[in-house]
């Protein structure tokens, strides 16, 4: 019963045509080449390689940098928004991805002006397409690599600056909505000076309730992002 089950499979198998199967001895697993800080960042970084197609798997790890001055301050949803792959893309095996000059289009998907509070602006990208240098495109899925989903300036960040502009020596500021001033290292409130110390803890306070900052980027500033598809390039 075996032998004829076995005669059977060989049977079907010299019918059929084969030559998806032979395309697929013709696929390699190479790895993408990458520096120190996105290894110790990135959950893979396999790519698969053939005669026709070359494919980085989804969840690999991609540093890019801004290639444009960028701000919360005046960008608009819709903005389209560019980013470089410097150097391009290789495999540690040596197979060439991307060429040297490959950028990353993003769209603007959402903005989120400063608040009071130091709670700073917020923008939403959505990375969409990869250019290559001769102008053609490919279609890219990918998202912000890090714990939120969005790009802003941190919390410390808004309070160094509240901080500065509260506390400054010899100067006069109130905090927005606190009612607070602060003079030579003292802060007045309800007609009584308080002290250096105190006056510096409530500058602090003062600090927390003033706005927080736009996000912004200058060419060069790099972030990272993960692939949520995989990214075919054609040959």
């Amino acid at each position: 019963m075996k032998k004829r089950i076995f005669a059977i499979f060989l049977l079907l198998m010299a019918l059929c045509d084969c030559s998806a199967f032979a395309a697929t001895r013709s696929v390699y697993t190479e790895h993408l080449k990458v520096n120190k800080e996105v290894a110790k960042k990135t959950p893979t970084n396999i790519v698969l390689t053939s005669p026709t197609l070359n494919t980085v798997i989804e969840y690999n790890v991609l540093q890019i940098e801004f290639a444009q001055d960028f701000s919360t301050k005046t960008a608009k949803v819709g903005d389209r928004v560019g980013f470089l792959i410097k150097g391009g893309l290789r495999t540690q095996e040596g197979t060439a991805l991307l060429p040297d000059g490959s950028q990353i289009e993003a769209e603007v998907v959402s903005i989120e002006k400063p608040k009071s509070f130091n709670r700073s602006g917020k923008v939403v990208l959505s990375f969409d397409k990869v250019v290559l240098p001769d102008g053609s495109k490919i279609d890219l899925g990918a998202k912000l690599y890090s714990k939120k989903d969005y790009l802003s300036r941190g919390k410390l960040n808004a309070l160094g600056k509240g901080l500065g502009t509260t506390l400054g020596a010899g100067a006069i500021a109130t905090g927005a909505g606190c009612g607070i001033g602060a003079a030579a290292g003292a802060v007045i409130v309800g007609g009584f000076a308080i002290g250096l110390p105190v006056g510096i803890a409530v500058g602090a306070l003062a600090g927390l309730c003033t706005p927080g900052l736009h996000y912004k980027a200058k060419p060069g500033d790099k972030i990272y992002i993960q692939l949520t598809d995989n990214l075919d390039i054609e040959k």
